[in-house]
């Protein structure tokens, strides 16, 4: 009875574990402005963008560090990570160095995605955006679009 019980157990610790995984951003359907077009995916019409006053370029390796923690945020909300397309430009806001995400569903992204900021008024969950810290790892400043 014992032994039953143990592998009962392990079998739900088990499924548990592989059950909370999300699936991950889709890493092509990623692109890094270059610092001088960053501030344009701050030009949203129906969601609050941060205001900034300069731009850095960030490094691959903060990007990726970023998508994963973005996969945790994007699961939290109880949405699909790979099902967003993001846009990404370091920014300077009050002194800081932060990463801005533009996201958007995969409905709504049209061919030139690589090299013009998505810009969609309202639409809800199907575009957001967020700042993010790579000092300290954090988002701030979540939202979504206008309602639809």
């Amino acid at each position: 009875m014992r032994m039953l019980a143990a592998l009962i157990a392990s079998a739900l610790l088990w499924t548990a574990s592989t059950a909370a995984a999300p699936i991950a951003v889709n890493p092509n359907w990623g692109v890094l402005f270059p610092a001088e077009q960053a501030a344009a995916l701050t030009r949203q019409c129906s969601r609050p963008a941060p205001r900034p006053q300069g731009a850095w370029q960030p490094l691959p390796s903060d990007i990726a560090r970023l998508d994963q923690a973005l996969t945790a945020l994007l699961a939290g909300k109880s949405l699909q990570p790979a099902a967003y397309y993001r846009q990404y430009g370091g920014l300077v806001v009050n002194g800081r160095h932060l990463i801005y995400v533009n996201g958007a569903r995969n409905a709504v992204v049209k061919n030139d995605w690589h090299s013009r900021a998505i810009s969609i008024c309202d639409g809800g969950q199907l575009a957001f955006g967020v700042e993010w810290d790579p000092a300290s790892g954090a988002f701030s400043n979540f939202a979504f679009n206008g309602a639809l």
